[in-house]
């Protein structure tokens, strides 16, 4: 491969969506860097991917892509309480930047929607949002997560609603399994 082509979105051997592609260049991702050339490909061909690569070097649109191409494949269309995919981060900041890459990429398929569930909020207000509106995409943080899911009673049914995920992303969270000796 030049140098011309190296890096370049186009030169992915998985064809990225046409809207997926304006997005990228609205965003001014003209190329792609290491992690999402590496992980990309895996990740749209069902494959389990497990990343390690240092801040700033676009892990989220190494994820954040695949999610949204992944659901755009479907046979079977998402309904509107239906999750098709969760991304769970530590962090209320790391999920509100993933929610905000994730807001640029959805914005172009009013057919998906997402949710941010994370601490500091009103979980009863979460409750009425998710009801209301539905989520195929959620972006948690673990602790909002998990009380999301003891809702039963609120009228929401979480555990009923991921019976339909394709994708699961654990964002920043290692532990030793992970880890090269």
């Amino acid at each position: 491969m030049d140098n011309t082509t190296e890096g370049r979105w186009d030169s992915l051997p998985v064809k990225l969506n046409d809207a997926i592609l304006q997005t990228l260049d609205e965003l001014k991702f003209t190329h792609m860097t290491p992690v999402q050339a590496a992980c990309i490909p895996l990740f749209m061909s069902n494959k389990d991917v497990a990343a390690e690569a240092v801040t700033g070097s676009g892990k989220t649109l190494a994820f954040v892509i695949p999610i949204v191409e992944l659901l755009l494949k479907r046979e079977e269309k998402l309904k509107k309480m239906q999750v098709g995919a969760l991304v769970v981060t530590p962090t209320r900041e790391l999920a509100l930047q993933i929610s905000e890459v994730m807001e640029h990429f959805i914005q172009k398929f009013p057919q998906f929607t997402q949710i941010l569930l994370i601490g500091g909020t009103n979980p009863i207000d979460d409750v009425e949002k998710f009801k209301d509106q539905g989520a195929n995409i959620v972006i948690a943080t673990p602790g909002r997560l998990e009380d999301m899911f003891r809702r039963k009673a609120d009228g929401l049914d979480l555990a009923g609603s991921v019976r339909s995920l394709d994708v699961l992303v654990l964002d920043e969270f290692f532990c030793d399994c992970c880890k090269n000796p």
